[in-house]
């Protein structure tokens, strides 16, 4: 994978990741450098297909940045592990389907898995060796490191980008069917 490739995917993980808190409420900043650990973290993982890559996308988060993201008719209740975590896990969701849009606009459909996700003290990911691997981390009203580890041959490349044949709806609106 070339250069460019590269860079369009750290601009759709910033992109993505900055507009998906932004329509919680909150703003968050790629940060130059990462801080050691992230407190109290959460971890979500999801995996992703495409007929030449698969990945998967990580999550790591402090409990407060995923406490401040929670919909406003969380934030009233008692809020247990189980609610951050499923909330997490929905990020995560939220977060792939956001790059899966972008990825499609480069001429890249992906699928995506369930995520997974994991509570406790100093999570870390232990990384595979793969052809794609980014890093982003992001501070704000909490702390956040978005992992993309991706598997393709070296020929893959990304497209210019533009727009799909079949536009959907405006990310993060709620579709009833």
């Amino acid at each position: 994978m070339n250069a460019d490739s590269l860079a369009r995917i750290d601009l759709f993980l910033s992109s993505s990741t900055t507009e998906l808190f932004a329509s919680h409420g909150l703003r968050i900043n790629e940060a130059a450098s990462r801080a050691e650990g992230i407190e109290a973290p959460f971890a979500a993982t999801i995996g992703f297909t495409a007929s030449r890559m698969l990945g998967v996308l990580v999550l790591t988060m402090s409990r407060a940045l995923a406490l401040r993201s929670l919909p406003p008719n969380l934030q009233k209740t008692a809020i247990g592990d189980e609610i951050v975590a499923d909330w997490v896990g929905e990020l995560s969701n939220q977060l792939l389907g956001r790059l899966k849009n972008r990825f499609y606009a480069a001429g890249v459909e992906i699928a995506l898995s369930t995520p997974t996700v994991f509570a406790g003290r100093d999570l870390r990911h232990f990384t595979q060796p793969s052809l794609v691997y980014r890093s982003l981390f992001f501070e704000g009203e909490g702390t956040l490191l978005v992992e993309f580890q991706a598997d393709c041959d070296a020929a893959f490349e990304l497209g210019e980008g533009g727009q799909g044949p079949d536009e959907g709806p405006p990310e993060g609106e709620v579709l009833f069917f």
